[in-house]
């Protein structure tokens, strides 16, 4: 069973767009980051053509992206995925 984990500065993600982070300040955030790698793209109809980032640790590697104010990210249910390494990757960004 899969399911998606967020990266959001509200205290629900559902509630993201009421404290985002934005489209532009995620690519910038991500490109800068060592630990992400742009990984192709993503075409969402509201949002349009965007890049993908892959973050890996312990062999296992995460997909993100950005969705109405929040960094989803796919995989984070994958074996051996660092839980503890994304939450520090989130508050790199400020987020939770």
């Amino acid at each position: 069973m899969g399911y998606e984990l967020h990266m959001t500065r509200a205290s629900h993600w559902l509630d993201s767009d009421e404290c985002p982070i934005t489209l532009h300040e995620w690519i910038e955030f991500a490109h800068a980051s060592a630990a992400l790698r742009e990984d192709g793209y993503l075409d969402l109809r509201s949002v349009g053509r965007q890049p993908m980032f892959t973050w890996s640790s312990g062999g296992a590697a995460v997909g993100l992206h950005w969705f109405e104010g929040r960094v989803t990210l796919s995989g984070a249910h994958a074996h051996l995925v660092d839980l503890v390494g994304l939450a520090d990757l989130a508050a790199e960004l400020s987020a939770n």
